[in-house]
């Protein structure tokens, strides 16, 4: 009963409308951004020349498209993803074109998995449950509304369960790292930093081996690095550890981003945490910065404030 009560709740709203449509964008650019540092090696990469053995995909299992023609043909098959992603950015086509953009990345990625990340699974992974999310009701070319009742319950459903599935999954994600690195020698004594900064490939800065030989740092940032993937599963759903808890978080990916030179992992980490917070509180505090900033720059005269439609979806179709 309690199960039902929840579901008719998040049938009546679409509650995360805003980061869905942010989100959405921050996809196109990453997967733009990520083609173009393939550009020079995309014949190594994806090409009929790849030294990758190819894993079988979605496309070759269900049409009996033979990977060696989509390798033959690859400046095509980049071409239309290209497409794809813009239609994508604009809100053209919808779920319809949020499904092909989600099977061109999944056949690329298993054309080269080499190359992939913990960033680039957990991206897929996203762009699988936001093909049922409505992300259109801001920055898109076209953000009317629905007007049969049924289908916009539908969609409000399905676009919350859609948030909440990538919420439950990255709390898994840091779960299951947390309880891989407890049962690690490494990190249960609190010197994993020091391995980790000593390697060349991490060296991000010039202070790496300063850091590595600082007992202090190593011990802080190993145990650090444990609570935070530790607690975050737990403390990110209570109201008033969530932001203390996402900032920890926030913290660590950009230690990581910096001294370790990893980036589009952090990236998409730190770009995920905004599905912890729902279109009223994004709109609280869009609202308090806004007015923060209008008082500083004199842009407004003090005590007034920003009405609270300017962050409404009607508003931002207009």
């Amino acid at each position: 009963m309690a199960l039902y009560k929840y579901l008719l709740s998040l049938e009546e709203k679409n509650r995360y409308s805003f980061y869905l449509a942010v989100f959405r964008l921050f996809v196109c650019f990453h997967l733009v951004k990520t083609l173009l540092f393939q550009w020079a090696y995309l014949d190594i990469l994806y090409g009929p020349r790849s030294f990758v053995t190819p894993v079988p995909t979605f496309l070759t299992e269900l049409l009996g498209i033979p990977t060696q023609l989509l390798r033959a043909h690859y400046p095509w098959l980049i071409t239309f993803y290209l497409l794809v992603i813009m239609l994508y950015l604009f809100g053209i086509g919808k779920h319809v074109t949020a499904l092909l953009l989600f099977l061109c990345y999944e056949t690329l990625q298993r054309m080269c998995h080499l190359v992939l990340n913990g960033g680039d699974n957990l991206m897929k992974f996203i762009m699988l449950y936001m093909i049922f999310a409505d992300s259109y009701q801001y920055f898109s070319i076209k953000t009317r509304p629905l007007k049969n009742e049924i289908l916009r319950r539908l969609s409000n459903l399905g676009s919350n369960l859609c948030v909440r599935a990538i919420t439950l999954h990255f709390c898994l994600i840091y779960f299951w790292s947390a309880w891989h690195k407890i049962h690690a020698d490494v990190w249960f004594n609190g010197i994993a930093t020091y391995y980790t900064f000593s390697i060349g490939r991490f060296k991000g800065t010039p202070w790496n081996d300063l850091l590595a030989r600082n007992g202090i740092f190593v011990t802080v940032s190993t145990y650090f690095t444990l609570l935070v993937e530790t607690y975050f599963p737990v403390l990110v759903w209570f109201k008033k550890t969530r932001v203390p808890v996402i900032c920890c978080g926030i913290a660590l990916h950009l230690g990581i981003y910096i001294f370790m030179m990893i980036y589009g992992f952090e990236i998409i980490f730190i770009m995920t945490y905004g599905f912890f917070f729902t279109d009223d509180e994004w709109s609280a505090l869009l609202h308090k910065a806004l007015n923060r900033v209008s008082r500083k720059v004199h842009w407004l005269t003090p005590g007034r404030v920003l009405p609270a439609a300017l962050l409404s979806p009607r508003h931002a179709a207009r």
